[in-house]
């Protein structure tokens, strides 16, 4: 297979001063905080300027990030099956040049829908020429780039898998959390267009090849083991595979689509809230910006959370941080129903602890439950649940707001949901319970 292939190259990771997975859990956090400008918390530094400059509404450019983002997530899941075939390395390099490509492109979008605009009426090109340049740049960055270097930090894994999850979550979390203020410091400086150029030089010249120099793909594949070390058969109790579950094995099992769909009704709930944070506060009577000063403290509480779960995750079942999670999305939820200043310690907290568990579960949940041999076509049909929640969750507020006059009732209907998965929660168990 050509994973296996130049593994060597240009050094052969078992030669490595101590365990090489320690250095895939340094790139695996580099290759997500790479992908920071194909996330929503990396696009909502650039809302207010795009709007500027491509004279469209706000609902209007909503739309095209909508339909972009739910185009991407169709291609995930044959995404997935490809990096079982080519592993981390290939992938992750080609997503990170991709990423590249297409933040050299968005920089010149404006010039871009106004030469489109000379065979279409105007507004059409430019909600066009914008649906496109989201779907690539979701898919490269949001999408694949994220799926990769995830998925390559949990192959290298077993027992430590929770603790090199939590430490991702960690990092990822307090990385994502100040990516809007770092872009709003670089639009003020070289514009939206000069720092999305800017970008795609580094992106391009300098992390695509750093990504093929340092990512491998299975420590097997590099004559390694997982942890670095064999455990004593009692601790691998626990943590034994019995079965590698297939895509369709997985399509069919109750736990698979209880928690997916949690980590979906998340990614949708952070995304919506990410993208019109400045608008609901503002709606509800408050100064705008106290919405992003929200993010730096609700990230302390997520880093505590993704530190004690990953500790715990080997000593407690999944269910029970899945319903912790849930409970963190209903507080935070509620919060921002009656938003004012005294409910925003509430929403904090819940915040926090939803997006910490979050980072936690979306990284150790399938491997766990299904075994690695297929994670890659099992995680690309969880990835493309996230980032379809995450392409309808900015509009599914919008259009309350335009509807209603107020967030209040799409916030609602995502309790209902989210409820309704509290209660499912009890009910999935360890696929791999049947098989021990």
């Amino acid at each position: 297979m050509i994973k296996d292939h130049y593994n060597s190259i240009p050094f052969a990771p078992a030669r490595w001063p101590f365990f090489y997975g320690w250095n895939i859990l340094l790139w695996g956090i580099i290759g997500m905080l790479l992908s920071a400008p194909g996330q929503t918390t990396g696009v909502s530094a650039f809302t207010e300027p795009l709007l500027g400059a491509l004279n469209i509404s706000r609902l209007q450019l909503t739309l095209a990030y909508m339909i972009g983002t739910i185009c991407s997530s169709f291609v995930l899941t044959p995404a997935g099956k490809l990096f079982d075939q080519l592993g981390a390395r290939w992938m992750g390099a080609a997503s990170c040049f991709m990423l590249g490509v297409v933040l050299m492109i968005l920089s010149r979008a404006d010039h871009i829908a106004a030469a489109v605009g000379i065979l279409l009426p105007q507004h059409i090109a430019t909600l066009t020429t914008m649906t496109v340049l989201f779907f690539l740049l979701r898919l490269s960055g949001q999408g694949i780039l994220t799926l990769c270097s995830r998925n390559m930090v949990m192959k290298w894994f077993n027992r430590r898998r929770g603790l090199a999850s939590g430490v991702t979550g960690v990092a990822i979390g307090y990385g994502f959390a100040n990516t809007p203020r770092i872009f709003h410091w670089l639009i003020e400086q070289y514009d939206w267009n000069g720092t999305w150029f800017a970008v795609s030089i580094l992106w391009i010249f300098i992390f695509t090849p750093l990504v093929l120099i340092f990512f491998r793909d299975n420590p097997e594949d590099c004559g390694l083991i997982p942890d670095g070390k064999t455990f004593e058969k009692a601790e691998h109790k626990s943590l034994t595979i019995h079965h590698q579950f297939t895509l369709p094995e997985a399509r069919r099992s109750l736990t698979f689509w209880v928690f997916g769909l949690a980590l979906a009704l998340q990614s949708l709930y952070i995304t919506a809230i990410t993208f019109h944070i400045e608008s609901i506060f503002t709606e509800a009577g408050m100064d705008g910006s106290r919405g992003f000063a929200m993010f730096p403290a609700a990230a302390l509480v997520g880093i505590a959370a993704a530190l004690i779960g990953g500790w715990l995750s080997n000593r407690i079942a999944l269910r029970h941080f899945y319903k912790l999670f849930l409970l963190g999305i209903v507080g935070s939820m509620t919060g921002f129903i009656f938003l004012s200043p005294k409910w925003i310690p509430l929403i904090t907290v819940c915040f926090g602890l939803s997006n910490g568990l979050f980072g936690l579960l979306i990284g150790i949940t399938w491997p766990k439950y299904f075994g690695r041999e297929h994670l890659g076509a099992i995680s690309g049909l969880n990835m493309a649940m996230l980032v379809f929640g995450s392409a309808i969750g900015p509009i599914f507020l919008s259009l309350s707001l335009r509807w209603f006059d107020h967030y209040r009732t799409s916030l609602l209907a995502c309790l209902v949901i989210t409820l309704l998965l509290f209660i499912g929660s009890f009910f999935a168990r360890n696929p791999q319970d049947k098989f021990a």
